[in-house]
């Protein structure tokens, strides 16, 4: 009998356990900046879907993409906030879903020194130019600055890759670099003293945006209110408060067909260095 009582104690609590775990939401977050500043600023989300979804959310992020992508292909998070060639990937490789996809167009600004004399990508031949981390849409894009169509023939320049989106930036105003490629939201969300003393010299066409993407073990009906929970949000939260409200405004539309085959190179590059 004290066996039977201890085996019947331990499946209930295995049976709690898996039911706490059922009922949270792990919502995974691109780390375009470092965990801290991310922990900080998805805060309100997290709190607002947890009341709103009936059921604790997690929010989390990684220390490096690496790190990040192995967790979400590996299907750790419930609910994703990524950009598209990320999105993409994981939705060919581990099923995940859009929930939807953030209004504004990725576009990606080649940044340089206001004061400095460079006018054109042609100006930055044999220089220093700082990227963010090499598995970004925003990286490859930045390195097409310097190859046709923006040059006549492609330009030589020295790439540094950074590990978050304002790093390259900073890294180019430290003196590091003589230019930089930017995300134009990223850019828009740094401080009036660093847009202040940056200048844009080229731009990139638009390419997809950022998205939210779900697990499929999400049922229907969740994914319902989680939907609406977070257009809620963002159509409630003031945008100059939230950088989430200031990366993502809900479209109305999914990313369509012809927009992923205009990511599918992107996407291709993406899995060729994550070797799957």
């Amino acid at each position: 009998m004290p066996i039977r009582r201890t085996l019947a104690s331990c499946m209930l609590l295995w049976c709690l356990a898996t039911s706490a775990k059922a009922a949270e939401i792990v919502l995974g977050i691109e780390p375009f900046f470092n965990p801290r500043t991310l922990a900080t600023a998805f805060k309100s989300v997290r709190d607002f879907l947890s009341e709103r979804s009936g059921a604790k959310v997690v929010a989390t992020t990684a220390a490096n993409y690496e790190q990040f992508m192995q967790q979400w292909l590996n299907g750790e998070f419930d609910v994703v906030l990524a950009g598209p060639n990320l999105s993409l990937l994981a939705a060919q490789k581990a099923g995940y879903q859009q929930l939807f996809r953030c209004a504004t167009p990725l576009r990606i600004d080649l940044v340089v020194e206001r004061n400095s004399p460079y006018q054109t990508p042609q100006d930055l031949a044999d220089k220093v130019v700082a990227l963010p981390n090499a598995w970004l849409l925003d990286a490859m894009l930045g390195a097409e600055f310097f190859r046709p169509p923006f040059t006549q023939q492609p330009v030589a320049v020295n790439f540094r890759h950074n590990d978050y989106t304002n790093s390259a930036t900073l890294m180019m105003l430290r003196g590091e670099a003589a230019a930089a490629a930017v995300n134009h939201d990223a850019l828009l969300l740094m401080s009036p003293q660093i847009r202040d003393e940056v200048r844009v010299i080229a731009q990139s066409k638009p390419y997809g945006s950022m998205m939210v993407m779900t697990h499929p073990r999400m049922t229907a009906e969740r994914r319902s209110k989680l939907r609406d929970a977070l257009i809620e949000f963002l159509a409630g939260t003031d945008p100059k408060r939230n950088i989430f409200s200031q990366v993502c405004r809900p479209s109305d539309k999914l990313l369509g067909e012809q927009e992923m085959q205009q990511l599918a190179p992107y996407v291709e590059s993406l899995r060729r260095s994550l070797g799957k």
